[in-house]
């Protein structure tokens, strides 16, 4: 593929180094220098077993929400831009981006030739229609709250996209580079039989078992996919899913844990595939209802958690300490005066005794879909109960837990995958009214201070803004959030080709034409 051919005014290029591929995992070191390249093999059937299933599976981009659609997506559908291994944005569809001086206007220049599966050409009616159909209130697209800047698309000619925002954002490419903007055609509506510019056919579907593809074979990217199908199954048991992959039933696997991951990286066969990044679960308080609309209530939670010893025996060292707020300690952004919390039994019954909640039972909800919250429950529960406060934890079934429970319950279990940029973050999970503000907070303050985020130009500060949502959002008991987690996915030692993206599983959930298998 061509190299990236953007380019940003000198003005702007620390800010977008600030917050590109510094606001994810601390930048490249943590995730280690390219591996050497072998010629890739063609042909084999590529199976992948995912820790997670749901009835709502979809084909739809606007409506993705989880790892296992955008895994679906980036198979059959393209975006204008693809992250890489830092975070930053480089071209796919798009030939390469450029901002105006104050970055309020860029131009994407599309690449010429590209056509659909069904071999219908690429328009840029469909650039359009793929970015502006968020803004469509009725759609209800998780992505709504970032196109909230977006005041205009348009076509400049046969191969020009204009996009012209309310405000700066150098970040643009990399928001369209997520999964919610992959491209579609214009004026689509039924995404039952989905038809895209990448490189796999949809073969089946069936919505909460699996899906299976076969090969693009006028796929515009040259000699790829390398691999002729690829099967996705979902098999929920942790042990499972492992032996499924020490057996040869699978040879990509998301979402080791605990004594898999010893199994796996003693295996012959198999290795472990560890990709560091910002994801965390937290429990988080939705502060429009009683009991969790009581802050020191939450406070309490953030004071009855052992975080070294969730990150030592149920993490097995696969990640870094977190302090209540979603920048992890790694990032440039993080604010290193807010006190760490740990583990402080007089803090917590300080707070438990101001927030008058007596003896009455504190229920939590925990479930497979938001992993390692049951542990997270279980060390909460057993010193909760040094304190005098009694916790119930509520187990719920993963396939319905993120339309019936997540965010409908005083306290649920979140998990967030991580977002290119904390701002994307903060805009898709605290900003109000946002689908994913699981504490349902309404705070105009700190929507005001996510907007600032974005707009401010001078790096002193933008820090400061940074800091001061972190103090926010630490001070409000809205959130425990003890652990930042790495993914921990298992592969065959056959599958060659992927490198850790710090944005989701298995090379960010975009491993489709890129993979192949060694024979």
């Amino acid at each position: 593929m061509p190299e990236n051919s953007r380019r940003t005014p000198g003005a702007l290029t620390r800010r977008a180094s600030l917050i590109g591929g510094l606001a994810l995992a601390g930048g490249g070191a943590l995730i280690g220098a390219k591996p050497v390249r072998a010629a890739p093999s063609k042909g084999g059937l590529l199976r992948l077993a995912t820790h997670s299933q749901s009835t709502n599976d979809t084909f739809d981009p606007a409506k993705y929400i989880y790892g296992n659609d955008y895994i679906r997506g980036t198979c059959v559908y393209n975006s204008l831009t693809y992250l890489d291994e830092q975070g930053q944005a480089n071209p796919e569809l798009a030939e390469s981006f450029e901002p105006n001086d104050t970055a309020t206007r860029w131009v994407f220049k599309i690449r010429k030739g590209v056509t659909y599966q069904d071999g219908a050409p690429l328009s840029m009616d469909d650039i359009v229609f793929s970015i502006m159909r968020h803004k469509d209130p009725k759609l209800a697209s998780s992505a709504k709250p970032l196109v909230a800047n977006i005041k205009e698309v348009k076509a400049d000619g046969p191969d020009t996209i204009i996009v012209d925002l309310n405000g700066p954002d150098v970040d643009l490419p990399i928001m369209i580079g997520t999964f919610q903007f992959m491209v579609v055609k214009n004026g689509t509506t039924d995404f039952s039989n989905p038809v895209g510019t990448g490189p796999f056919k949809m073969k089946s579907f069936t919505p909460g078992v699996g899906t299976s593809f076969t090969r693009n074979p006028n796929y515009w990217k040259e000699g790829r996919p390398y691999v002729d199908e690829v099967e996705m199954f979902h098999v929920l048991d942790p042990v499972a899913r492992a032996n499924a992959l020490l057996s040869g039933d699978a040879q990509m696997v998301t979402e080791l844990k605990g004594t898999a991951i010893e199994q796996v990286s003693t295996s012959a066969n198999a290795a472990v595939f560890t990709t560091p990044c910002p994801r965390y679960t937290s429990i988080q308080a939705a502060v429009d209802r009683a009991p969790s609309n009581n802050p020191d209530l939450g406070l309490a939670l953030t004071y009855l958690i052992d975080r070294k010893r969730l990150l030592d025996t149920v993490l097995k060292g696969q990640g870094v300490i977190g302090n209540d707020h979603p920048i992890m300690p790694t990032s440039q952004l993080y604010d290193h005066d807010l006190p760490q919390r740990t583990l402080d039994l007089d803090r917590a019954k300080y707070h438990f005794g101001k927030s008058g909640f007596g003896t009455s039972t504190l229920e939590i909800h925990v479930s497979d879909a938001a992993p390692f919250s049951a542990d997270i429950g279980q060390l909460l529960q057993r010193e909760a109960s040094r304190i005098g406060l009694t916790i119930e934890l509520k187990r719920d079934p993963a396939d319905s837990y993120w339309n019936a429970v997540a965010g409908q319950r005083p306290y649920t279990s979140i998990t967030f995958n991580p977002r290119p940029t904390y701002n994307m973050l903060l805009n898709l999970a605290y900003r109000s009214g946002a689908a994913w503000n699981f504490s349902h907070i309404n705070d105009p303050s700190l929507d005001k201070l996510i907007d600032d985020a974005r707009s401010t130009p001078d790096k002193t500060q933008r820090l400061q803004v940074y800091a001061d949502i972190q103090k926010k959002i630490y001070d409000s008991g809205s959130m425990t959030l003890p652990c930042f987690e790495n993914y921990v996915d298992g592969i065959s030692k056959k599958v060659k080709g992927l490198v850790p993206v710090p944005v989701g599983n298995l090379a960010g959930f975009n491993f489709a034409d890129r993979v192949w298998l060694e024979t």
